[in-house]
């Protein structure tokens, strides 16, 4: 295929601005699993982002796509039917953790290793918060 540009494989990350709050954290996922990934700026709708995801999942030569839009994350990959998602979730700005396992497990969808379980973060948080508590009542003497 001489004179033909192809991209390189990559995870593609959808978002109609850079400045999507969640992004950076999806990305940092990404990176922590050491997979490229390639951010397209697109005119999403809401309405059409299972489509247009789904659609971009099959352009990239991983199977894999993000889409981020009004902190709405969708996560597709392109042996899935459309309307059937990994990931199809709406965070909080600050439910950085759960984005960044976001970006965790697309990468780790195309190395073939177990997921990170979104659910630990919240339950994860009140441990420590628990222990926390504990610790001071402690020393207090209570």
């Amino acid at each position: 295929m001489i004179g033909m540009s192809m991209e390189s494989p990559s995870i593609f990350v959808y978002v109609n601005s850079s400045e999507e709050s969640l992004l950076k954290e999806i990305l940092a996922g990404i990176e922590e699993e050491g997979i490229p990934y390639d951010i397209k700026k697109a005119d999403l709708k809401e309405t059409n982002m299972l489509r247009d995801i789904h659609s971009a999942s099959e352009q990239s030569r991983m199977g894999i796509a993000i889409g981020v839009v009004n902190n709405r994350v969708i996560l597709h990959y392109n042996k899935l039917r459309e309307e059937k998602p990994l990931v199809n979730i709406t965070l909080n700005p600050y439910d950085k953790e759960k984005a960044r396992k976001i970006g965790c497990n697309a990468a780790r969808l195309y190395k073939v290793m177990p997921f990170k379980d979104l659910k630990d973060t919240e339950n994860e948080l009140y441990i420590r918060i628990r222990d926390t508590v504990e610790k001071v009542l402690k020393q207090m003497k209570f």
